[in-house]
């Protein structure tokens, strides 16, 4: 049995068209742990395939266009993760009519506000500009399904807790990831404490 049956029937099936044959067991586990609805913690190194994971855990969830707020924030550690992780959404949100919007510094605030309003399925930016925009309710969270943190670690290490800490406690009740090469840090284990108190952890077996 093919490794992509653990999606839904729609997007197993699109998935070979774009180069996608199968998943790899650590892709696997984690989206067998995502269909729970559990909040999880993602650990592996560089090359696992966790970016592919959360694309996939993503359209995974948010299953059609929706007029309005968005229903998933990816938050990346730099402009250019955050921009080929856009990339990578591109060519999938366009077949199930999803509009994934691009929020980082790099971009025109106004351009980029402008853009959520006119309605987005899914944003993927870095925390300091998706926390300007959104104190300038640049867009509204209380239709979030998912948020997901990218290379946890290098966002706490850059110092945005805060900024992450203040969306996270503004969303409704919605299943957030935390993906990262380790969790070994205070930073992380206090935001955990503070807004994601029950998880399951993922973790990548490298041997």
């Amino acid at each position: 049995m093919s490794s992509l049956s653990i999606l839904r029937k729609e997007l197993a099936e699109i998935m070979p068209d774009f180069g996608l044959t199968e998943l790899n067991p650590f892709q696997v586990s984690i989206l067998e742990a995502f269909k729970s609805g559990k909040n999880l913690l993602i650990e592996g190194p560089e090359g696992t395939g966790k970016s592919t994971a959360i694309m996939v855990a993503a359209l995974q969830k948010i299953t059609e266009a929706s007029e309005g707020s968005p229903r998933a924030i990816i938050v990346c550690s730099t402009d250019q993760k955050a921009k080929d992780l856009k990339e990578k959404f591109a060519s999938y949100g366009r077949y199930f009519d999803l509009t994934v919007d691009l929020i980082t510094e790099k971009g025109k605030m106004l351009h980029q506000r402008n853009d959520l309003f006119d309605g987005t399925e899914i944003i993927v930016g870095t925390p300091k500009r998706l926390y300007e925009l959104y104190l300038q309710n640049g867009y509204n969270v209380s239709k979030m399904k998912l948020f997901v943190l990218d290379d946890a670690i290098e966002l706490f290490k850059g110092g945005f807790k805060m900024q992450i800490g203040r969306l996270a406690d503004s969303l409704p009740k919605c299943q957030h990831l935390l993906f990262s090469t380790t969790f070994n840090d205070y930073r992380i284990e206090e935001y955990l404490e503070e807004y994601v108190p029950i998880t399951q952890h993922v973790i990548a077996d490298t041997e």
